[in-house]
């Protein structure tokens, strides 16, 4: 695990943490533009700029632009895994949307994405302030409601007492105090998942030795990235991933979660290696040809049943 701390200054009384960017160039916009209006003291990204729709060029470059500070998500991670030609995920369908950002971004870009700390300490002293994508180590840990005793130790073992921690990575917004401490889950800026397709944001105020956390949502232009994710290379080579996260956009529901579970669903050979996580383009395909999503139910990540 690596941190930077600590990257705010001392006196700061309110942060901006946007996350979940996933290439919305126009939600990015919409939202910078809000914290402006705000007058908020700092802004701080908390990992996956990239990815999702189709201006992870632009994101980046606007993100170094500012020199807001960031740490790595799963996508930043995924570039860094296909720098090895070797990779599986090179042959596998279901990563094309990763490979076309992969090629599209310049080397100087991605070396910069793929070395972002996995964790920054934003403030230190009487109320500290730590940041990571989903959980401090694990960029892909699922913090919900349905987290046990055992697992919020294990979040917490290593954060000290009073800490305010913001994770990210289910683009939905949630919070959950626990002993003293605070978790906040941030909303997407990009790509919510929650049924409000307008930008999700997170802006934190400090109240002596804490922090207290207000969900933001600023209307963007949803049908101008809409209409240009459709044109764009990135959806033309993404395949059936890309479209879905396009529907995704579109909707602000999950499909790729529902679209997954029926694939195992209808190919008899996956439903028998569920370790399986890499697909050619053929079965993908033949599995979105069957694809009703009006069969599966909306997906909230803190409903019973969703910790997965």
């Amino acid at each position: 695990m690596s941190s930077f701390y600590p990257t705010l200054p001392s006196g700061t009384r309110s942060v901006a943490v946007l996350a979940d960017i996933h290439g919305n160039i126009r939600a990015l916009n919409a939202v910078l533009d809000d914290i402006v209006r705000r007058k908020i003291d700092a802004v701080v990204c908390n990992g996956d700029l990239i990815t999702s729709s189709a201006h992870s060029v632009e994101v980046v470059q606007r993100i170094r632009q500012l020199g807001i500070p960031c740490t790595r998500g799963n996508h930043e991670r995924y570039l860094q895994e296909l720098a090895d030609p070797a990779d599986e995920k090179w042959g596998q369908a279901n990563w094309a949307p990763t490979h076309h950002d992969f090629r599209m971004l310049n080397t100087d870009d991605r070396q910069w994405l793929t070395e972002l700390p996995d964790t920054l300490w934003l403030c230190d002293g009487h109320a500290p302030l730590v940041m990571a994508h989903a959980a401090p180590g694990n960029d892909v840990a699922r913090v919900t409601a349905q987290n046990t005793e055992e697992d919020w130790l294990s979040l917490f073992a290593d954060l000290p007492d009073g800490v305010t921690l913001v994770g990210s990575h289910l683009h939905w917004y949630w919070r959950s105090q626990w002993r003293g401490n605070l978790f906040v889950r941030t909303p997407s800026v990009g790509l919510p998942l929650d049924g409000d397709k307008r930008a999700g944001y997170l802006i934190l105020r400090r109240r002596e030795n804490s922090w207290w956390a207000e969900q933001q949502r600023v209307g963007y232009d949803l049908a101008g990235e809409l209409a240009a994710f459709r044109l764009s290379d990135y959806y033309r080579a993404g395949g059936v991933i890309a479209h879905l996260f396009w529907e995704e956009l579109r909707t602000a529901r999950w499909w790729i979660i529902p679209f997954f579970s029926h694939l195992r669903q209808t190919s008899a050979e996956i439903a028998l290696s569920p370790g399986v996580t890499g697909f050619d383009a053929e079965t993908l395909q033949t599995a979105w040809q069957t694809f009703d999503h009006a069969q599966f139910p909306d997906y909230c990540p803190d409903a019973p049943g969703n910790h997965r």
